[in-house]
C-alpha cells in the first residue's frame, strides 16, 4: 500500500533524491519547506512530476504551525532534512540552533502529538551528520562508528549531537521512535551548498572547462546521494523501536585522490581542479557495518560509478545551459 512520507526541507539536495525514489516506488511524498523552490527538483523530476508533489510552506522552528501541518497531513513517516549547513551555523549560531535544534524538537513534538491522538506516531528518520565526530587525530587508526565517542568541533556538529540525544529522550519518555543517519561527504547532482559540496561542484567546473579549487585536502568519506536516499527510505519503511543512530560510511580518500578519480573519467580535469587548505575537522574512516546489518540489501555505489552517474546528468544539464558551479 502506498505510504505518505512527509519530507521537511524537501526542496533541498537530499529531498530531491528522496522524492525521486518515492515517486518511482509509488509512494506519496509531501514536502514541507520554508519556500517553494523547485530548482533542484527539475534536475531529476519532470514538470508533471513536480506538479504532483504537495508543498506546505512552514518554518520548521514554528512549533504551532508544525504541529498543525503534521496533524493535517497525517504522514506514515517523517523524513526530517530541514537544517542549516556548517558555514551558516558557524556565522550565526543562534539561527543555526533555532533551525537545527528547535526545528528537530518540533518534528518530535508533532509526532508525539500524533501518538497521543491516535496511539501511534509516524516513523521518524532524521539527518544527523558525521560532524558529531572530531578530526581523525582524535581516533587514531581505528574506524569510527556508532559507539565511538562524539567530539564535534563545529556548531553544526554540536547541534546534530544535541538532536541525537533529544531523539533518544523522546523514545525514553514518550516512545516516539526514530533513526538518525550520519553521512559525511555526500555528492551528486543537486549538491550546491555546504562545506562538503565542493567535490560535486568540481565535477561541474571540469565539465565547463573552468578552474576550481576544493578548499580541503585531507581524507573524507564520499558517498553518492542515490545511496543515501536508499538508506533513508529503508529506515523510513521499516517498523522501528528506540531512538537509534547509525554512522554512514563511504569511499575514503583525500582530495588529490578524488581529483585523480575524476580525471580518470574527464581527462584534463587534473589541470583544472586544485585543492588547498587542511583537513576537514571530521573523522573520515567511518564504519557503517551496523547500519548495513540492520538494513540488509542497501545500495553500494563505488566512487567511480557515482562520479560517472554525476557526469552523465551534468553533461545533459550543460547541453541545456542549466549547469551551474
Amino acid at each position: 500500500m502506498p505510504q505518505t512520507i512527509l519530507i521537511t526541507g524537501g526542496c533541498g539536495f537530499f529531498g530531491t533524491w528522496i522524492i525521486r525514489r518515492l515517486l518511482d516506488d509509488g509512494d506519496r511524498p509531501v514536502v514541507m519547506d520554508l519556500t517553494s523552490n523547485t530548482k533542484r527538483w527539475s534536475i531529476l523530476l519532470a514538470p508533471e512530476e513536480i506538479a504532483r508533489v504537495p508543498f506546505h510552506a512552514v518554518a520548521i522552528d514554528d512549533t504551532a504551525a508544525m504541529l498543525a501541518e503534521v496533524e493535517r497531513i497525517k504522514p506514515d513517516a517523517i523524513i526530517h532534512l530541514a537544517g542549516l549547513q556548517v558555514p551558516t551555523c558557524r556565522d550565526n549560531p543562534l539561527a543555526g540552533a533555532k533551525v537545527n535544534v528547535l526545528g528537530t524538537l518540533n518534528v518530535f513534538e508533532a509526532a508525539k502529538a500524533r501518538k497521543a491522538a491516535t496511539g501511534s506516531s509516524p516513523r521518524i528518520v532524521y539527518a544527523s551528520s558525521a560532524a558529531v565526530f572530531g578530526p581523525d587525530a582524535e581516533y587514531g587508526e581505528q574506524q569510527v562508528g556508532d559507539h565511538s565517542i562524539p567530539r564535534p568541533t563545529t556548531h553544526y556538529g554540536a547541534f546534530k549531537l544535541c538532536t541525537e540525544h533529544a531523539a533518544k529522550a523522546y523514545w525514553t519518555a514518550n516512545q516516539v521512535a526514530s533513526v538518525g543517519l550520519r553521512p559525511l561527504t555526500v555528492y551528486g547532482p543537486g549538491r550546491d551548498t555546504g562545506m562538503t559540496s565542493f567535490p560535486t561542484r568540481a565535477i561541474a567546473a571540469a565539465i565547463h572547462g573552468k578552474p576550481f579549487d576544493i578548499p580541503f585536502t585531507g581524507p573524507t568519506a564520499y558517498i553518492h546521494m542515490r545511496e543515501v536516499a536508499d538508506m533513508f527510505l529503508a529506515c523510513a519503511r521499516k517498523p522501528m523501536t528506540d531512538g537509534l543512530v547509525y554512522t554512514v560510511g563511504g569511499d575514503v580518500l583525500d582530495t588529490a585522490g578524488f581529483i585523480r578519480a575524476l580525471a580518470a573519467q574527464l581527462p584534463g580535469a587534473e589541470k583544472l581542479i586544485t585543492a588547498s587548505g587542511g583537513n576537514l575537522p571530521i573523522a573520515a574512516n567511518l564504519d557503517d557495518a551496523a547500519l548495513r546489518k540492520a538494513y540488509p540489501g542497501l545500495l553500494r555505489i563505488p566512487l567511480a560509478q557515482g562520479i560517472a552517474e554525476t557526469i552523465t546528468v551534468f553533461r545533459k544539464m550543460h547541453a541545456a545551459g542549466k549547469l551551474e558551479i
